[in-house]
């Protein structure tokens, strides 16, 4: 996938966004196969510099708010609501590194057979395990313990998601290795349970 700056419908300036042109702010013709990345303006890649999407997210989510077509004609009402809402769920796929990686690796999977189940070895046993355990302190409100296995598996849960830049890299310099994929999707699928274990977890102040 290659990094293109489409040229506005209507004026023909460069555009940062499929949705909208800042220069003559005409709504673009969207075509239902856009991804986030154009919605967004950045380039197909894992690494998003979390600042300059908070910078993006902010100054398109000015210019597309519904708010400000209030007085606008019915079309650009509805134009208006569908970009942003496209640009939130963008916004908010982008926001987390896991929820990225899960969206990148979607774009990238497309044709291919990945094995939607798969986990680390030995994993599945090691969180039947933390399960139990995990019961066990949730009864005897352990709030010690509970800390300390929140700590750990949030220790996990970063390693996790170290893997995804790393396999993501390799996967742009070697686009037809399919291993690379599904190592990314184990990944992913091992976060998962990590996930549910911490969600369980109750909040501390």
């Amino acid at each position: 996938m290659t990094f293109e700056q489409p040229a506005c419908q209507k004026c023909e300036s460069t555009l940062i966004s499929h949705l909208f042109c800042l220069s003559c702010n005409a709504f673009q013709t969207v075509p239902p196969e856009i991804d986030y990345f154009e919605v967004l303006g950045f380039p197909v890649c894992f690494e998003i510099n979390s600042e300059d999407l908070e910078e993006r997210y902010k100054s398109l989510s000015l210019v597309l708010h519904p708010d400000f077509f209030a007085a606008a004609p019915e079309e650009e009402k509805r134009l208006s609501e569908k970009a942003s809402a496209m640009l939130n769920t963008a916004y908010n796929s982008f926001r987390g590194t896991t929820s990225r990686a899960g969206y990148l690796l979607s774009l990238f999977s497309k044709g291919k057979n990945l094995n939607e189940r798969t986990l680390p070895d030995g994993f599945l046993q090691e969180m039947f395990f933390l399960q139990e355990s995990l019961d066990e302190l949730l009864e005897s409100s352990d709030s010690s313990a509970l800390n300390k296995m929140n700590e750990d598996l949030r220790t996990r849960h970063k390693e996790i998601e170290s893997y995804y830049a790393p396999l993501f890299k390799n996967f742009k310099d070697l686009p037809e290795d399919s291993d690379i994929l599904q190592q990314l999707q184990t990944h992913l699928n091992a976060e998962r349970y990590l996930r549910r274990l911490l969600d369980r977890i109750p909040a501390t102040d």
